[in-house]
């Protein structure tokens, strides 16, 4: 399956955006909150991608980084819930304040997003609690290793590395925690190797 895009960014929709990869446009779905952090058309952007199959058709589903995209996939774990709901949720909600309405059981935080009704609120809330611990630390990796990812994708970039090589990369360290000297050395380290 589909892991990433890199490409140009040639039309960028609040829903969805469309990015091309060699002669090949893609047509990805994606949460409110990543079109804000988009660039401008015809810039390289990497997207981290699920694809679904609906009505036999494939879906593309993309995100800014893995600890959403993978956030996204736990969210379709829970019955009820399907990519529309989820991506509702991704683009009012970032994950750690996603966590902290979790446990608080703050439905009305839940509810406050479009198209979330408190039967579904409330399953979300009694199907992630156990889940909660594993949570947490995607929400840490998504709150304090995004600014240190940057900075090192930044040093990585500047010592001539394609987004590609840096995307895989950072998709084989996997959790991708740690100061920015720690994730410089292990991405380098990763690159070398490769």
């Amino acid at each position: 399956m589909l892991s990433f895009l890199q490409g140009k960014l040639k039309e960028k929709h609040p829903q969805h955006i469309i990015v091309q990869a060699g002669v090949l446009g893609f047509k990805i779905f994606i949460p409110t909150s990543y079109y804000f952090a988009l660039p401008g058309p015809e810039a390289e952007v990497i997207v981290h991608t699920v694809m679904l199959l609906k009505d036999e058709e494939p879906l593309l589903y993309g995100f800014s980084g893995s600890a959403e995209r993978d956030f996204f996939k736990i969210l379709l774990s829970i019955s009820g819930v399907g990519p529309k709901v989820a991506l509702a949720l991704l683009g009012h909600l970032t994950i750690p304040r996603f966590l902290d309405a979790l446990r608080a059981e703050d439905v009305g935080a839940i509810t406050a997003v479009p198209g979330i009704g408190i039967k579904t609120a409330r399953r979300l809330i009694y199907e992630l609690k156990e889940k909660l611990s594993g949570l947490e630390t995607e929400g840490h990796i998504a709150a304090k290793g995004t600014n240190n990812w940057l900075l090192v994708e930044e040093a990585l970039l500047g010592l001539g590395y394609s987004p590609r090589e840096v995307a895989h990369a950072r998709d084989l360290l996997g959790s991708g925690d740690g100061s920015v000297e720690e994730l410089f050395k292990k991405t380098l380290a990763l690159l070398v190797r490769s």
